[in-house]
């Protein structure tokens, strides 16, 4: 892939987010996201220290180009997914870096047992929307008042391919 603005996308390592990313998780969380919403320090390390949590981090050459966290979760006996939030720093948006995050999240996710991924958006982000849908997600629901109690979420969901697993 050609290079863009000195970024090429086949130099982008991917790995497991861990507690020691804590700071640099928060950070770029408070840039992406409204203060009211965004995650506490002790929520990342809640989250990181969970089991249940996938987290991978997105670098270029040791800096943060961007982030996803995710967890299992079990509905009505179906194994799935939810992911929790996803975070693009502002240099790298618009260059494939969320895509190649929930491509190893869907890969992950799959890969334990999930046959399904859920999120919730803002019905007033419409750049967040366009790119689940765009990835294969769709609305499923709505939920009132889910964001600073007075903006309401869409709930998406992704069926992964390939893999659909039961609880008895």
């Amino acid at each position: 892939m050609a290079a863009q603005s000195g970024f090429r996308r086949d130099v982008i390592e991917l790995r497991d987010g861990f507690e020691g990313d804590v700071s640099r998780l928060f950070e770029l969380d408070r840039v992406c996201f409204d203060a009211a919403i965004a995650y506490s320090r002790r929520e990342f390390c809640w989250l990181l220290r969970s089991p249940e949590t996938l987290c991978i981090v997105a670098e270029d050459d040791g800096v943060l180009a961007g982030f996803a966290i995710a967890q299992e979760a079990v509905i009505r006996k179906s194994r799935g997914g939810h992911v929790v939030t996803i975070d693009v720093a502002s240099a790298f948006r618009r260059r494939g870096i969320g895509r190649l995050l929930m491509e190893r999240i869907e890969e992950r996710m799959r890969a334990s047992g999930a046959g399904w991924l859920r999120l919730e958006v803002a019905v007033n982000n419409s750049v967040a929307s366009e790119f689940y849908r765009g990835i294969g997600f769709a609305a499923i629901g709505r939920i009132p008042n889910y964001y600073q109690g007075s903006v309401d979420a869409i709930v998406m969901e992704k069926t992964l391919a390939g893999s659909l697993t039961f609880i008895p």
